[in-house]
């Protein structure tokens, strides 16, 4: 699912740039996609319609807590945050685990502050997950390499 709504996210630039997003979703949501299910295809739709803007949208309202499709959602949101450049930029070794409270992102200390820029949008990242009422920490880890910093 998450191949797939990496794929396909950006579909509704056809249509729009600003607020493609909805676009994307509306189009993945109203498609005849053979081999997806009606759920699978509203699935898919409702992470792609996640993975920029607000969380706090109505199709997630319903979504639990404890939903696995969370997962799929920071995933790709954090997908696109750190490759928004689309340039051949070195990331470091990311680590992201779930927590009881939310999501857990761990990066080096030095790579975050030779980019600010990422850096202020995982910030803003974490506030858009407590207005839905989950958590996503970012963590400064030490560099354990180097080359990690570069």
């Amino acid at each position: 699912m998450l191949r797939w709504a990496g794929g396909l996210h950006e579909i509704g630039i056809s249509i729009a740039h600003t607020g493609y997003h909805k676009h994307s979703a509306y189009i993945l949501s109203q498609a005849d996609m053979p081999g997806f299910s009606q759920k699978d295809q509203r699935r898919l739709a409702r992470i792609v319609l996640a993975h920029r803007g607000k969380l706090a949208k109505q199709e997630l309202q319903d979504l639990p807590a404890a939903s696995p499709e969370w997962s799929l959602i920071i995933a790709l949101r954090l997908a696109v945050l750190f490759c928004r450049s689309r340039g051949d930029v070195a990331l470091p070794d990311i680590r992201c685990r779930v927590i009881d409270t939310g999501f857990e992102v761990a990066l080096p200390g030095t790579w975050l502050e030779q980019h600010p820029l990422t850096d202020a949008a995982l910030e803003t990242e974490a506030d858009e997950w407590r207005a839905v009422g989950l958590k996503l920490e970012v963590l400064r880890l030490p560099d354990e390499n180097p080359r990690a910093a570069q």
